[in-house]
């Protein structure tokens, strides 16, 4: 039996048109809560929630369509969502992307970076009040997905757009860092009784991303992927510190340079320059 509608809690998944993210909006939506489908074109949201309407009656689902490789559209789709959800309990920032190529954004900033980790960090910052608003019986929760290739990440302050020794891992395994801390930030600055945020390595998971950029690897399900970031969402308590990392659903530390708060801090003013807050 669903919940009343009024009672769902609300969680919004970027990135969940296929892979991980459409995996983790149904098992949210089979639970009963409320999921907003996130995705960059609208054609695709329209099919993933026609398609998962059919499989779940009953099940609260809604869409949204924005390009997180543009602040300006991201801006304009944190308007739409906060216009359409008094309240707002999660954000699962599970986009991603393994980029072929160095390109830069209309903003001038690097697509993987700008992806991977500006949008998920002005998301965050432009949905923050309406998420500590609405922990009124648990805390809100800001959940990255990551990977485990933030331990091979090194984030370079004074070239986060790559210009100097540009590749594709090396700038996925910087993004992902990033995530990580960015986690461990929002616990820094925000109470844990409002938000709570967590980063997660789901797994090697056989999803898009995996075949672009790291080619034939065999991956588990991607309901194996999404399994960690389920549990996160949908639990009624908090079982974890804020600012946790877990990988493949074991909570354990982050690599070393996720930890180094001097970093942490100057990558926290830079992404909010390079987010033009």
């Amino acid at each position: 039996m669903f919940p009343a509608m009024t009672d769902r809690r609300v969680v919004l998944v970027t990135g969940a048109t296929d892979g991980i993210g459409r995996a983790t909006v149904r098992a949210l939506a089979a639970a009963g809560l409320r999921v907003i489908v996130h995705g960059r074109a609208k054609t695709k949201v329209d099919a993933v929630l026609a398609q998962l309407m059919a499989e779940l009656p009953g099940a609260e689902l809604e869409g949204v369509s924005f390009d997180l490789g543009s602040l300006a559209a991201i801006r304009r789709g944190a308007e739409q969502i906060l216009a359409r959800v008094p309240a707002l309990h999660v954000l699962v920032n599970n986009a991603g992307i393994f980029a072929p190529e160095r390109v830069l954004t209309e903003d001038g900033i690097e697509l993987t970076f700008a992806v991977n980790h500006i949008a998920p960090f002005l998301l965050t910052e432009l949905l923050a009040p309406r998420l500590e608003a609405s922990a009124t019986t648990a805390p809100s929760r800001v959940i990255n997905v990551a990977s485990i290739a933030h331990a091979r990440g090194r984030i370079h302050l004074d070239d986060l757009s790559l210009e100097r020794g540009w590749t594709g891992y090396a700038a996925y395994a910087m993004s992902k860092l990033a995530n990580v801390m960015h986690a461990l930030a929002l616990a820094e600055r925000h109470a844990a009784d409002k938000l709570v945020a967590y980063s997660l390595h789901p797994g090697v998971i056989s999803t898009k991303l995996l075949r672009q950029g790291f080619g034939p690897v065999a991956g588990a399900a991607v309901e194996a992927g999404a399994r960690t970031s389920v549990r996160l969402a949908g639990e009624e308590e908090v079982t974890a510190p804020s600012g946790s990392y877990f990988s493949e659903g074991v909570q354990t530390q982050p690599a070393t340079a996720a930890r180094d708060a001097a970093t942490r801090a100057a990558l926290w003013e830079a992404s909010r320059r390079l987010a033009k807050l």
